[in-house]
């Protein structure tokens, strides 16, 4: 176009004997006055100046001279595949929805020339397959959503070359594994949707290359074991959801730490263990949920590295109200943030069904021997305290410090601690009280015996035991057989 201007201005100086310059200058101040043919808006469409939406119209194709629009929706149409070249025209477009269509076929060469996306819907389709280079022409892609599609594999170079993708969605989909470092390109990815799969395994380096991920959605797959080594370097990982899975073992077998990490779900697995060292990985860890699954007790290491949490789940699982359970329940003492409203034992049957902290002071579980005030520490449940109830108490070893505090409130306190000494006082009286009773009911022997009058008189019989007496009246005609 620009030679055409030049030539013309060269032909016109000898006539007009003008300089070439300004005759061009005029040429591109008429040319300039003259209105550009802006892009029709199609028949049924709704447009929005350069933003068409052409949705719920049954179409079967995309519309033609479309080339000054920059975003396009195709949503709820009949649409069943891109065919290579078919968007070609459509080079200004900036988002482009073709969600909620019946698109099974998508061509390697569908989305040539479209540079400028930033923003791409293919979800509630029935894609199956998608070529290594389907997304190659779209390197300014910020957002991608397969979601909801029929997706069993994902190619290795799939996502080559999208440095610059931060949301990518593919949950709903029937994918049963994840290639090796298959986004290692997608360097600014902030957000990773990968739930409702069938994945049942994962490798150390799938997620590789991640370094700005900071959400991680791994939920109702089927995942046999939480290893924390399959997220390696991933230094902004702040939320990992892997609740409604299979695992029944948490572990880490990489030496490495998430500071960043502040939430995980791990609810409504089948988990019967974790290793000790697990959380430690997690240091600044705010929210955990750990409900509706198989824990029987915890380690007290597990509970040493949770004093960053702020909120924690732990009902549904199988508390075992023995021994086993004192170091949880020290631990749900002392612990000041949100957490569930009861846990309640699964065995033994005689704490079936009852609160566990209620079930550690009623029977007393974590005692070793009577409680003297001098050696006694105490241990109270922040729901008893709340409710003026009972104190439960432990034995500890005393130090120097505790004895000086016992000293110093002694004297500032007189009328708390003749209160205190006299809680305890009743405390220790009642299970002598208790013990003593079962030690009769254990040694005697009721004896029995009947003060029969064989006369058939009316009158009563008397049957008398340890327990009291029972009358019975005699009919004159009957005699009280006992």
């Amino acid at each position: 176009m620009l030679m055409d201007f030049l030539l013309i201005g060269l032909y016109l100086k000898w006539p007009l004997k003008k300089p070439p310059g300004l005759i061009l200058c005029s040429l591109g101040i008429f040319l300039r006055t003259i209105p550009l043919a802006e892009t029709v808006c199609p028949r049924l469409c709704r447009c929005d100046s350069k933003l068409l939406y052409c949705e719920g119209l049954n179409l079967t194709d995309i519309p033609r001279n479309l080339s000054s629009a920059m975003g396009l929706s195709m949503r709820e149409n009949n649409l069943t595949e891109l065919r290579e070249g078919q968007l070609a025209g459509l080079s200004q477009l900036t988002w482009l929805y073709l969600d909620h269509n019946s698109i099974d076929i998508v061509e390697e060469g569908a989305f040539e020339r479209l540079r400028r996306v930033k923003e791409l819907d293919l979800s509630s389709n029935r894609i199956e397959f998608l070529p290594n280079g389907t997304f190659r022409p779209l390197p300014n892609l910020r957002i991608l959503d397969l979601s909801y599609n029929r997706l069993q594999a994902l190619e290795p170079d799939l996502f080559h070359g999208l440095r610059k993708l931060t949301n990518l969605h593919l949950r709903y989909n029937v994918l049963k594994f994840v290639p090796v470092r298959i986004f290692q390109d997608c360097r600014s990815m902030q957000f990773l949707d990968l739930g409702y799969n069938q994945l049942q395994s994962l490798a150390r380096n799938s997620f590789a290359g991640l370094f700005k991920l900071a959400e991680l959605h791994l939920e109702h797959n089927e995942l046999v074991k939480v290893n924390l080594a399959h997220f390696p370097r991933l230094i902004s990982l702040r939320t990992l959801y892997m609740h409604n899975n299979r695992a029944t073992i948490v572990v880490n077998t990489l030496e490495w730490t998430w500071h960043f990490l502040e939430k995980i779900d791990l609810s409504a697995n089948v988990i019967e263990y974790i290793e000790p060292h697990v959380f430690e990985s997690a240091p600044n860890l705010k929210v955990l949920m750990l409900d509706s699954n198989r824990l029987a007790s915890l380690d007290q290491r597990i509970l040493d590295s949770w004093s960053s949490l702020d909120s924690i789940t732990l009902a549904g699982n199988d508390w075992e109200c023995s021994r086993n359970v004192c170091a949880l329940a020290s631990w749900l003492s002392a612990f000041r943030g949100q957490r569930d409203s009861s846990l309640l034992c699964s065995s033994p049957d005689t704490a079936q069904g009852e609160d566990v902290l209620d079930a550690v002071y009623a029977f007393q579980l974590c005692e070793d021997s009577p409680l003297e005030v001098t050696t006694a520490g105490l241990y109270a449940s922040t729901r008893d305290l709340a409710k003026g109830g009972s104190v439960f108490l432990g034995p500890f070893t005393p130090n120097p410090y505790e004895v000086l505090m016992l000293y110093v409130a002694w004297k500032c306190f007189p009328a708390g601690i003749r209160q205190l000494r006299q809680c305890f006082s009743s405390q220790r009286r009642k299970q002598k009280q208790k013990q003593s009773m079962q030690q009769m009911a254990a040694i005697s022997t009721p004896e029995y015996y009947v003060d029969y009058k064989p006369n058939h008189i009316e009158g009563a019989l008397v049957i008398i035991n340890e327990y009291g007496s029972c009358t019975c009246q005699q009919q004159p005609s009957r005699e009280c057989e006992v």
